[in-house]
C-alpha cells in the first residue's frame, strides 16, 4: 500500500515510492503525495481517488465523493496537519501522523525520536508494500 509520514513540528510530508498492483502482481515507483492549495496531500490506497479528493479539497465540488473503503489521506497545511479516511472527517494531528501499510512501523520511529525521512526509510524495510525511494515534501 503505503507509508506517508506528515510531521507538523517539521511542516513535512514524507512518502515511500511503490504502488502495488494486486490485480497485475506489478509494482512500479510513482509520486504518493500531490500539490493542493495551500500545501501536500498524500494518499494511502485507492490512487483513483486521489483526483476525486483534490478538486474537493480545492472547492471545486461541494459535494463529497464516493471514494473507495480502503482510501486515507494526509494533509499538510498552513492551517496543521490532518489526516482521514473515505469519509473525509478530517481529523487535526497536534504531532505526527503516519498512514498506509507502513503506518505503525513508521509512527513507532517517530516515538523513538527518529526523523520523518527515517522513519519512513525503516517502514520500508518491515512493511511489503513500501519500498525507496522516499520522497520529502516541504511547507
Amino acid at each position: 500500500m503505503t507509508t506517508i509520514v506528515g510531521d507538523w513540528a517539521t511542516k513535512v510530508l514524507v512518502s515511500d515510492s511503490q504502488f502495488s498492483d494486486e490485480d497485475t502482481g506489478i509494482k512500479y515507483f510513482e509520486e504518493k503525495v500531490v500539490q493542493i492549495d495551500g500545501g501536500w496531500l498524500g494518499v494511502a490506497g485507492n490512487w483513483s481517488d486521489c483526483e476525486k479528493v483534490v478538486e474537493y479539497i480545492n472547492k471545486k465540488s461541494k459535494v463529497k465523493p464516493k471514494l473507495k473503503p480502503d482510501s486515507s489521506f494526509i494533509k499538510l497545511t498552513k492551517e496543521g496537519l490532518f489526516y482521514c479516511g473515505e469519509d473525509l472527517e478530517w481529523e487535526r494531528a497536534k504531532t505526527f501522523m503516519a498512514i498506509g501499510s507502513g503506518a505503525m512501523a513508521a509512527e513507532v520511529c517517530m516515538r523513538m525520536g527518529l526523523t520523518p525521512e527515517e522513519a519512513v526509510k525503516w517502514a520500508c524495510n518491515v512493511d511489503l508494500k513500501s519500498h525507496e525511494p522516499i520522497k520529502t515534501y516541504n511547507l
